[in-house]
């Protein structure tokens, strides 16, 4: 079985290795060629166009930060389902929205493509243990076709239904991680004003009801006061917005959400951007005489 895994990005990359370590033949594309690189070294094959692969592979992957990313190498002259051979399987491993999943999946279903929407949960370290939590959308029977690339994948893996229900499942994560990430912040940001050492406050709190796999998270890029990107923040204020645009089109308010997609929108303007979303709090702590929310 030959692989295209497009997307060489800090989830895709050990992802795409971890399939070449279960010995499938992998081809990989990314933006930044020194990633391709990088994918080279660890037995990772490259120098396919995504035009060529899409003629020649058994199943393509993407794994891309911003929605416009996905639907331009999906849909563009030099894209995937433009030049896509009859019986092709393509997995998305972005978030995105349930609409473009279903765009994707009738344009696929035209040319006798299958198309799963797989979007991840469980950051680098779960995309490098290969434990991530993979929601999938689709039909069952595509689903089962590449269960085997999952299990190499994943260690959590769920078929949500229909095409885009893996999306909605997301996105409802990422509104929950969002709100945590604010209320980490904040609380954190309080008990340094009231004198707390934020060692001792951790270790009661992770231990008290309070505790969640967030606070745990970020607590250990805080703690080092080191925000390399695992996720980073402008990624998180995407996710969120896509949340604020998929309530709307349902006629949903989601008050605790307004509220924090546009926290996460001054956020996204200011230094910390491109820091791992755990710098949230770094952002709240400089701002927190200014009104953020009017």
């Amino acid at each position: 079985m030959k692989l295209g895994f497009i997307g060489l990005g800090n989830m895709g990359l050990p992802m795409a290795i971890n399939l070449v370590k279960a010995n499938y033949e992998t081809f990989g594309i990314n933006r930044s060629k020194g990633k391709e690189m990088t994918f080279a070294e660890n037995g990772g094959k490259i120098g396919k166009s995504v035009a060529e692969l899409a003629k020649e592979a058994d199943v393509i992957m993407t794994c891309l930060p911003l929605p416009d990313d996905v639907e331009n190498i999906y849909f563009s002259k030099d894209g995937i389902l433009p030049n896509g051979k009859e019986g092709l399987t393509l997995i998305d491993f972005s978030t995105v929205s349930p609409d473009l999943n279903e765009k994707i999946y009738e344009a696929a279903k035209k040319k006798g493509i299958g198309f799963l929407d797989a979007p991840i949960s469980g950051g680098n370290e779960g995309a490098r243990l290969g434990t991530l939590s993979i929601m999938v959308g689709g039909d069952r029977e595509v689903f089962n076709k590449v269960y085997p690339i999952f299990e190499v994948l994943g260690k959590n893996i769920y078929h949500t239904g229909k095409v885009g229900n893996g999306t909605i499942f997301k996105l409802i994560n990422q509104y929950m991680v969002s709100v945590h990430t604010q209320a980490v912040s904040e609380a954190l940001f309080l008990a340094e004003k009231m004198g707390i050492e934020l060692e001792n406050l951790f270790e009661i709190l992770n231990n008290s009801y309070a505790q969640s796999r967030i606070f745990e998270r970020h607590f250990k890029y805080i703690s080092k006061n080191e925000y390399e990107p695992g996720f980073a923040l402008n990624l998180l204020y995407k996710d969120m917005s896509l949340v604020q645009q998929m309530a709307e089109n349902n006629n949903i308010k989601l008050p605790a959400g307004e509220l924090v997609n546009k926290m996460l929108e001054s956020a996204k303007e200011s230094d910390y951007q491109n820091d791992d979303m755990s710098a949230h709090y770094l952002f709240f702590k400089e701002k927190s005489n200014v009104e953020l929310v009017k």
